[in-house]
């Protein structure tokens, strides 16, 4: 006999919907009338508590290029600045994440700075006592760490999560007819979906504020992928300056916000 099964996930779809999920699970083999799909509408007010802000600042990314690496430091100081630490920065390369540090440590010696690796395990916990620090992340940290309250009120997405390609991934595209339809059916849909569990980090609570900055160029106005990531964060309001960023941050948070320090210090 026929059963019914449920599938749910904070992020099963991509910015255009679950076409990429049903074919990856073979859903979409099911007869159209075994198969139902829905969104259950987040509880969290996102028009009002966040913001998103796309950089048009920093180069194409190219992380052997000093220009670029020199770039995405710059344009992430003046983001920590602007919402006075609280930062988790997302890198998609641990390579990246220790050259951007290494620029921005004597910038930002206010705040605590924390970075990620593979044998820190200690690096969240840390994060999360620091008062205002900035969490230099990869790896784990893009998906399912919850950082509820203000210690977390800034999220920055150093370059669009691209997949690395792999075997499984050489196979898909060998069994595609070019690579336009690879790319298409499989690299953007993956790079969607961690997209949104990397913002996801920003707000879990009901009362949590804070903003999302993508450091990417190919997510800039002028870039190839601006308006699907648009499409993917469409609930997030657009801002265009980190002069915004900073009034938002002004805006939604109160005192105690900005004089916020470690644990143990007064």
């Amino acid at each position: 006999e026929p059963s019914n099964k449920v599938l749910t996930s904070g992020t099963m779809s991509d910015d255009q919907g679950f076409n990429y999920f049903k074919s990856e699970t073979g859903i979409e083999q099911l007869s159209t009338y075994q198969v139902f799909e829905g969104k259950t509408t987040s509880p969290f007010d996102y028009r009002h508590n966040t913001r998103l802000y796309i950089s048009d600042n920093v180069p194409f990314p190219n992380p052997l290029n000093m220009g670029y690496i020199k770039g995405l430091a710059d344009e992430i100081t003046r983001l920590v600045q602007a919402t006075y630490g609280h930062t988790a920065i997302l890198f998609t390369s641990y390579r990246l994440l220790f050259k951007v540090y290494e620029l921005v440590k004597d910038n930002l010696k206010e705040y605590p700075l924390i970075q990620m690796t593979r044998s820190n395990k200690n690096a969240i916990s840390d994060f999360k006592k620091s008062g205002n620090g900035v969490l230099f992340a990869s790896g784990s940290m893009w998906e399912g760490v919850d950082c509820i309250g203000d210690i977390l009120s800034s999220v920055i997405i150093v370059k669009l999560p691209f997949p690395i390609r792999d075997e499984v991934l050489e196979e898909k595209k060998n069994s595609c007819d070019n690579l336009s339809v690879f790319i298409n059916r499989y690299i953007i849909p993956q790079m969607m979906i961690k997209l949104k569990q990397g913002m996801g980090r920003l707000i879990r609570s009901e009362t949590d504020t804070g903003v999302i900055s993508i450091l990417d160029y190919r997510a800039s106005k002028n870039g190839a992928y601006h308006n699907r990531v648009l499409q993917a964060a469409e609930k997030y309001p657009l801002i265009h300056t980190i002069d915004e960023v900073e009034q938002f941050i002004k805006e939604t948070k109160d005192d105690t916000y900005f004089s916020d320090k470690p644990e143990g210090t007064s």
